[in-house]
């Protein structure tokens, strides 16, 4: 379980950094509101996995 929350995290930091720069440097008012929402509902559901405890490499 506890490779599951590294790679989790690891996988988000990366993802909110990356769509970070793509806004940045883009910055469309409809690219930055369509992103929020799409990393909103990310973040939440990484958090929602996290808080469950859920393990998707098996039974540990």
């Amino acid at each position: 379980m506890l490779m599951d929350r590294i790679f989790a995290t690891i996988s988000m930091v990366l993802l909110v950094s990356f769509m970070g720069v793509v806004l940045w440097f883009v910055g469309r008012p409809a690219l930055i509101v369509v992103t929020s929402v799409c990393l909103a509902m990310g973040i939440y559901d990484f958090y929602r996995d996290l808080k469950r405890g859920s393990s998707h490499f098996g039974k540990e």
